[in-house]
């Protein structure tokens, strides 16, 4: 696995109770891993102005976080309790677009199933998943 690689896919949907995408983090820290999302983030995508997400999948659980491209630091709060391995982004539009969150101990071939999920449809058959989490 390379250490650029942004473990990062999309797509985006205009359902809003669709998955966006998934998100593949190094570790559980919050506060290190929501710089990096940032970093990969594509600016067609929309601005980023918030996170909400599911406590249980960090060891930390910072109320703000500095990242990329963005003047002071990005708030962020938590998801109820029983939506687990996900990440709300609340886009400065107004939309929110939903990430599954996979563990970071997931085994290579289960995240990587789980990316390609989420990548851009190319017309192939798409992976049968569980949103569940591995």
């Amino acid at each position: 696995m390379d250490a650029q690689d942004p473990r990062l896919t999309l797509r985006l949907s205009a359902d809003r109770h669709q998955l966006d995408g998934a998100w593949w983090p190094r570790s559980r820290t919050l506060s290190d891993e929501l710089p990096l999302l940032f970093a990969a983030w594509p600016a067609d995508a929309g601005y980023i102005s918030r996170v909400i997400y599911s406590a249980s999948d960090w060891d930390d659980r910072p109320a703000a976080v500095e990242v990329p491209r963005r003047r002071g630091r990005l708030k962020t709060a938590i998801l109820p309790t029983s939506e687990r391995h996900q990440a709300v982004l609340a886009m400065i539009d107004g939309q929110h677009r939903t990430l599954v969150v996979i563990p970071p101990n997931a085994p290579e071939e289960v995240a990587r199933r789980y990316l390609r999920a989420f990548a851009p449809y190319d017309g192939r058959s798409l992976p049968r998943t569980s949103v569940a989490g591995p």
